[in-house]
């Protein structure tokens, strides 16, 4: 039976829809949290200027989406394709629905409701003290995972498709003249959108015929040197206005892709690789020579070191109780931009990324049904004799010839030309991802400054010059990053292709996807123990929570420890060693944090 892309299309709408509404709204906002739009946010009690500022709520969707997006979202499934397309897509919806929306949202709204403090402090409050020096640890040392793995990410799509880096540069500068038009001069942020869009849009069409070409190691330190400045900067100054104008750009990303899926609503799905094989090669997930061609990465329980973000995301919780919750301006916001943050970063997996990948993922099939001529694919770059199947491409390729191809095939039915559209769409599809990377990439760093600067607070009554060393903005901005810095910056020979490179996110992006997971499952805890003893939720509703958050710890736990045994042994020494090292100490923490948990959930109230 033929599946078409309408088909997918509608399900995922009407799931997201549905579960937003009954689940979302009804459930989590009205019975869980109990929102309340009278109650003040700490953007308004504790305002500075710095941290604390209560934003429009379409503008801190638009950071918080854009903050949580990052590659996961993308290059996750990308590479999970080695199993299939169908098994990813149902990874993301139910992950999405029952975890990763679930986990943000309550995330966002313990952050609140405990004055804008992180949830590694709340875990303080439910599992005790030790907890919350354990998580910090735990918390701090995933985000450098993160640094690694955006920094390498964004580097590589920049070599891959030079023109989505000068858009990338163009776009900062557009940022700060957003922001400067409505914190400064009082503009309204509909006239000042107005304004920087039309910006934006002369732009991407100068970006496509002027790229801005650079080498790998370049390209990963300037974005280093980024990321230092921008975690240290006001986020009025640059974070929240250039998170919502990407927003925009995120939306226009997933909306061409909704848009091009329904102009070929008709086009029959390649059922043939729905689903591959439930044992794919050890190369996704990170494995280097022999161990890269054995087939031991089964689809459970190693999924979660793939797919990162689309599904479900810890990183997320840091996102919602470091900054977001520090901008909300009233509570019945949390569940756009918590809950539907959520969905919207599910809809770009599920609709810009696994949908493309299903309609032309045999390269050769969609050549032929598609009536278009071998030379005209050549020219393009695609050679369907050396590259039949998406799978011999990286994930980060496979992403933008998916996602042009249809958007080619989607416009040329109206009389466009297929060439020039697919040049359009493939640099437009590497815009938004390193988009998506580069908002990540100060993010999270400000993220590590805050958990830094939280776990070094009981030198304060100690030694206050020491504490006030130790916790300085910059210095708790650049250690992190220079350390990310360092595991990105290697190009690794592969063993079996002389003369090719891997790039280190595709070695580090396992170990940060999976600790990222991990910490998905520790945070999902911890508020759920919040909503058990501060919001006296019972019954069915706080199974709800604490089943997924149970599977989802043992999913990954098991996952890592998998890892460990089997991918480690094939890594360069460095790997072998940071690492290696990272993933040991976090499942130990993990497991700690589990001991605490389970304390915590039987601790009378």
């Amino acid at each position: 039976m033929d599946v078409i892309a309408l088909e997918v299309i509608l399900i995922v709408v009407a799931v997201y829809g549905v579960s937003y509404y009954l689940y979302g709204k009804k459930v989590l906002e009205a019975r869980v949290v109990r929102a309340d739009g009278r109650r003040l946010t700490p953007a308004v009690e504790k305002f500075d200027g710095v941290d604390y500022a209560p934003a429009n709520k379409w503008v801190l969707f638009g950071h918080h989406f854009a903050s949580i997006a990052g590659a996961g979202p993308i290059i996750g499934p990308a590479t999970a394709l080695a199993w299939g397309w169908g098994l990813p897509l149902v990874w993301v919806l139910f992950g999405n629905i029952f975890i990763g929306a679930v986990h943000d949202y309550l995330s966002l709204m313990a952050s609140v409701r405990h004055g804008g403090l992180s949830v590694m402090s709340i875990s303080e409050k439910t599992m005790g003290r030790k907890a919350k020096y354990i998580f910090l640890a735990y918390v701090w040392f995933a985000l450098i995972l993160v640094l690694a793995a955006f920094l390498s990410v964004a580097s590589n799509t920049y070599i891959g498709t030079p023109e989505a880096s000068t858009m990338t540069w163009i776009f900062m500068p557009l940022a700060l003249f957003f922001g400067i038009l409505v914190y400064r001069f009082g503009l309204s942020v509909w006239k000042a959108t107005a304004v920087a869009l039309i910006l934006e849009l002369i732009g991407f069409i100068y970006s496509l015929n002027h790229p801005l070409i650079a080498d790998y190691g370049s390209w990963v330190a300037v974005l280093t040197i980024y990321s230092f400045l921008a975690a240290a900067l006001p986020v009025w100054y640059l974070l929240q206005p250039r998170d919502y104008l990407n927003a925009y750009m995120l939306w226009a990303f997933v909306g061409t892709a909704v848009l091009g899926g329904l102009m070929v609503a008709g086009t029959p799905l390649n059922t043939k690789f729905l689903y591959i094989n439930w044992a794919a090669p050890g190369s996704v997930v990170g494995a280097i020579g022999d161990a890269a061609k054995s087939n031991f990465a089964w689809f459970w329980p190693f999924v979660p070191l793939t797919i990162a973000c689309g599904a479900l995301s810890g990183f997320h919780s840091v996102v919602a109780s470091g900054t977001s919750s520090k901008q909300l301006a009233n509570e019945l916001d949390a569940l756009l931009v918590g809950y539907g943050g959520m969905l919207t970063e599910g809809a770009v997996s599920s609709l810009a990324v696994l949908l493309p990948a299903a309609i032309v993922f045999d390269l050769t099939a969609f050549q032929q049904t598609a009536g278009i001529p071998a030379d005209t694919l050549l020219k393009l770059g695609i050679n369907t004799t050396s590259t039949p199947t998406l799978l011999k491409l990286g994930a980060q390729p496979r992403f933008v010839t998916a996602y042009g191809l249809t958007q080619a095939l989607a416009w040329s039915k109206l009389g466009a030309d297929f060439a020039s559209v697919y040049k359009v769409f493939k640099v437009f599809a590497a815009t938004a991802l390193t988009a998506f990377v580069v908002t990540t990439l100060d993010t999270a760093n400000r993220l590590a400054r805050f958990a830094w600067v939280e776990f070094f607070d009981w030198v304060k009554p100690k030694s206050p010059s020491l504490h006030k060393v130790l916790t300085n903005r910059w210095l708790a901005s650049l250690i992190p990053v220079l350390a990310g810095y360092m595991l990105a910056i290697p190009q690794i020979s592969d063993p079996l292709n002389p003369g090719k490179y891997i790039y280190a996110y595709q070695v580090v992006w396992p170990a940060f996807a999976g600790t990222n997971q991990l910490l998905a499952a520790i945070a999902l805890l911890s508020v759920a123990l919040w909503a058990w003893h501060e919001q006296k939720v019972r019954g069915g509703i706080a199974w709800l929570i604490l089943i997924p958050a149970g599977f989802l710890w043992l999913t990954v736990t098991l996952a890592l420890a998998l890892w460990l045994y089997y991918v480690v042994p094939s890594l360069p020494p460095l790997y072998v060693t940071a690492l290696g090292g990272i993933v040991a100490i976090s499942l130990a923490l993990d497991i700690l944090l589990m001991v605490f948990f389970i304390r915590g959930l039987m601790k009378k109230t």
